[in-house]
């Protein structure tokens, strides 16, 4: 059986309308157009941000308050139609599965119970620094004894795939969230999906 390390924001979670949202009240700026919104996809938050107008010295002030904000409102927001089903069948087949994430361990929480999906994860691990995720990977390797050749990590934008090539971690690139397909393939994931079917046939035959 294999360890597989999800991220959340964009993986699991369909979150992407509430952090634009966040980001752009905090930016003082009119509520943007759908051709806006388009324009803004494919990119990360930190690109959302500066797009926006929010200058570097900023973010972190805006990383912390966005995970904040979102957890009063958590419940509306659901997963991405599939992944739930994608959880249930790994666990069932005895994967053991993780989650690492920049979201905060409330809001993660909070959503995991609301849909009944908070007992088939091993550990959670909230917090990841914005700029990186493969001090927090690390940490869970040693921490569960992970076997590099036996992990995956499962993520949605370019630091993930980096951050688990950075460890010599095997790493599937999903295309429903934050980032462009063209984006993921270009940093060279071991597989890149479309749909959490895809995303399922792939883990059961790893």
């Amino acid at each position: 059986m294999s360890a597989i390390i999800f991220d959340f924001d964009g993986t699991i979670a369909d979150t992407l309308e509430f952090f634009q949202d966040f980001l752009v009240s905090e930016a003082k700026h009119e509520p943007l157009t759908a051709t806006e919104k388009k324009a803004l996809h494919g990119l990360t938050l930190i690109g959302i941000a500066r797009k926006l107008g929010h200058p570097w010295w900023r973010l972190v002030r805006l990383y912390f308050a966005g995970r904040t904000k979102l957890n009063p409102v958590i419940d509306h927001y659901k997963p991405f139609a599939g992944m739930p089903e994608v959880i249930r069948k790994l666990h069932s087949e005895g994967h053991e599965l993780y989650i690492i994430s920049s979201n905060s361990m409330p809001n993660m929480r909070d959503f995991l119970m609301l849909y009944k999906l908070d007992s088939y994860f091993g550990d959670l691990r909230g917090g990841a620094v914005l700029f990186g995720k493969r001090p927090a990977l690390r940490r869970l390797i040693r921490k569960h004894r992970l076997e590099l050749r036996n992990s995956i990590y499962v993520g949605d934008e370019v630091r993930d795939v980096e951050g688990a090539k950075a460890v010599n971690m095997r790493v599937v690139a999903v295309t429903w969230g934050f980032a462009k397909r063209a984006d993921l393939q270009a940093a060279e994931p071991t597989k890149t999906v479309d749909n959490p079917e895809e995303l399922l046939n792939y883990l059961e035959n790893i």
